[in-house]
């Protein structure tokens, strides 16, 4: 289902979730590819119901995706989604610089040729509904877009999962930041591309073995974590194993070879975190 022209995305200086308001405006008709950006957030939220911080200074934007395919496909739309947003960061000249986060977040690096992706630059949000016109999702994005301000913490044991601190659009771009409404239509765009491409792909029948078959290959070379050692975290941020994260199966699942041997962990019960 393509988008076709897309409107300009909607901006608000202040709302509750953009997610929220996207998923209201999709229930009562807008488009593949309608899309709202905020100034700040004040209910905003993360994967699992967690609260999501929303300063100043940040960009918060959300689409109405409407890919036109079987509901049980759209367990791909946050590594899809990913996708379109990696494309936007490389267009501004972030290659090499950023990365996915599985399943969905973007991580980056200042080094591009060397360093771990140990920031967080986006936090992407996927919820899917249903509505009378059929299954529809919302993606939500919080793109760090100045510098943000961190409380400190003790230094845990070198051997425990580490949160990722914040990086910015302005502490990684050589070149000035796009504008606030250039920005957000940059993203949107490009996520509107990567969802036509997959859906154009699933219908073709390529998404017999799973839904992420058509961008599998692809997606496993924008995830820097491959092949590291990881921790298994619970929704709590509990370890609930360790191992080596060893790929990804068409169902999206995270492949961890554990001293029990390989296990298969869904993004919406477990994290992964770099050991």
């Amino acid at each position: 289902m393509s988008a076709g022209a897309l409107d300009s995305v909607r901006f608000v200086p202040e709302v509750g979730s953009t997610n929220d308001a996207a998923i209201d405006a999709a229930r009562e008709g807008a488009a593949h590819g309608w899309a709202i950006s905020a100034g700040r957030q004040t209910a905003g939220r993360g994967r699992r119901g967690h609260a999501w911080a929303s300063p100043t200074g940040s960009l918060y934007l959300s689409v109405v995706l409407r890919p036109g395919v079987p509901m049980q496909n759209m367990i791909a739309l946050p590594a899809v989604c990913a996708m379109g947003v990696m494309d936007a960061l490389h267009e501004l000249g972030l290659a090499g610089h950023v990365g996915i986060k599985w399943p969905n977040d973007i991580v980056a690096r200042i080094d591009a040729r060397d360093g771990a992706f140990d920031r967080k630059l986006v936090g992407i949000l996927v919820e899917a509904r249903s509505s009378a016109e059929g299954p529809f999702a919302a993606v939500g994005m919080g793109v760090n877009v100045q510098p943000v301000q961190v409380e400190k913490h003790v230094a845990a044991d070198a051997m425990s999962p580490q949160a990722l601190g914040p990086i910015s659009l302005e502490e990684l771009l050589d070149a000035d930041v796009p504008g606030l409404p250039a920005l957000a239509e940059r993203l949107r765009d490009a996520v509107i591309a990567r969802v036509d491409a997959w859906a154009e792909a699933v219908r073709a029948g390529s998404a017999a073995a799973g839904p992420l078959a058509p961008i599998l290959a692809e997606y496993f070379d924008m995830v820097p974590m491959l092949g590291h050692q990881v921790a298994v975290l619970s929704p709590t941020g509990q370890v609930m194993n360790t191992g080596v994260f060893a790929g990804l199966d068409m169902w999206g699942r995270a492949c961890v070879m554990t001293p029990a041997g390989e296990q298969a962990y869904p993004s919406e019960a477990v994290s992964l975190r770099d050991l």
